[in-house]
């Protein structure tokens, strides 16, 4: 009979070295080398060996940006990533989700907000339902009904990092959060404000939006809806709105914003002129840029010109930039744009009336046709940038 030997294990240093060298991009490949056996999850898991597999500086960044999607029919929202970061293009949520969760509850949802790896749905039903999955962690916490009558519903989600104030006290949920949604009931200028917070057993009770002093000096005062979405900037919330000085003039814009902290509301009309403003534009939509300081982007159809206005410490606002738009040679159809920014990466992906979807740098201008890597884009889909050194963390755990 033959002898058998048993196999030496490699030292740390040597599987550091080995893991070290698998493409920063291929985060399947890593996630299967972790699991190969103790010893590799253990050196993966190691937030040394996360932070110089993707080093801060490094050319491809340590979060991945993708989508949140949802088709048509009874199926949950989808993960879409222009790459195959995760070994397939498309995932379902509840594949990120290693909770227990009722059976089928994610049906037919619908994503409406994304921070730090938080992502709001809102649950299939006649009634307002909420829930805030934790994409890094794995969990869905169902919030309890809001009993309203809806007929438009957008949400801002905060972090703990967005409170820093606060006592952060999360109660029953797996995570600090405040939940921030716009409802409207009949139409845009009938709107109330409901905050939610983890450490709290419910909604809090129903604010009105506008108050009739901004009614009475104003026309078509209106929350923007569709795909502008709030923007989270240094612990405050802010949707952009429009209104108009008398009947049929150009439409001018506010910001309607709320602390989180103290739950004051602010209503701040932009200084920017009527006219400044493209009159064949849509698409307008708040952003905040790498200084975290809130932007304004504005895609005019003439000259496909993307604007960009920002606010500075003075409140005043300023065309920052007017950049030419290069689409690829291939036609497309800028009759209806809508705009998806990254949360921290800067890029900005633009999806036109045909369905396809380009990606771009708001500083540069050139636009990327990656409408085979998406298969497409629903206009209510939502981005998303995931960590992953703590999703690696907090999935390797040892």
């Amino acid at each position: 009979m033959e002898e058998t030997t048993e196999a030496t294990p490699l030292p740390d240093d040597v599987v550091r070295e080995i893991l070290l060298r698998v493409p920063t991009e291929d985060v399947a490949a890593l996630f299967r080398c972790a699991v190969t056996c103790k010893q590799w999850r253990a050196v993966v898991a190691d937030l040394s060996f996360l932070r110089q597999h993707w080093p801060e500086k490094a050319p491809h960044p340590s979060s991945g940006l993708g989508f949140f999607d949802s088709p048509y029919g009874n199926q949950g929202p989808l993960f879409i990533s222009p790459e195959k970061v995760l070994g397939a293009r498309r995932r379902s949520l509840g594949s990120f989700l290693v909770a227990a969760t009722p059976p089928g509850i994610l049906n037919r949802a619908v994503p409406l907000a994304t921070r730090g790896g938080l992502l709001v749905v809102r649950l299939a039903g006649d009634s307002l339902r909420l829930a805030v999955c934790d994409i890094i962690k794995g969990t869905c916490d169902v919030l309890p009904p809001l009993e309203c009558t809806v007929s438009w519903c957008g949400c801002a989600i905060l972090t703990r990092e967005d409170c820093c104030s606060l006592d952060g006290q999360q109660g029953q949920y797996s995570a600090f959060f405040k939940v921030l949604a716009m409802v409207a009931s009949n139409n845009a200028q009938d709107c109330n404000l409901y905050i939610f917070s983890s450490s709290e057993p419910n909604w809090s009770e129903p604010r009105k939006c506008f108050r009739d002093a901004w009614q009475r000096n104003t026309a078509d005062l209106r929350i923007l809806m569709g795909t502008n979405r709030a923007v989270v900037c240094r612990g405050v919330a802010y949707w952009l709105g429009s209104y108009s000085t008398y009947p049929w003039s150009l439409p001018n814009y506010f910001t309607y914003g709320v602390n989180v902290e103290t739950g004051q509301i602010s209503l701040t009309k932009l200084s920017i002129l009527a006219n400044q403003l493209a009159s064949r534009s849509f698409g307008e939509m708040l952003s905040v840029n790498a200084h975290g300081n809130i932007s304004l982007f504005q895609f005019e159809k003439e000259g496909l010109r993307l604007n960009t206005w920002t606010r500075g410490d003075n409140g005043t606002w300023l065309r920052t930039r007017a950049i030419e738009l290069k689409p690829p040679k291939q036609a497309w159809d800028p009759g209806y744009v809508s705009m998806l920014p990254g949360e921290k990466s800067g890029t900005l992906f633009m999806t036109d009336a045909c369905g396809y979807v380009y990606k771009t740098d708001p500083d540069k201008g050139p636009m990327e046709d990656v409408t085979a890597e998406l298969g497409g884009l629903c206009s209510g889909a939502v981005p998303i940038e995931i960590d992953w050194p703590a999703l690696f963390m907090s999935r390797l755990a040892v």
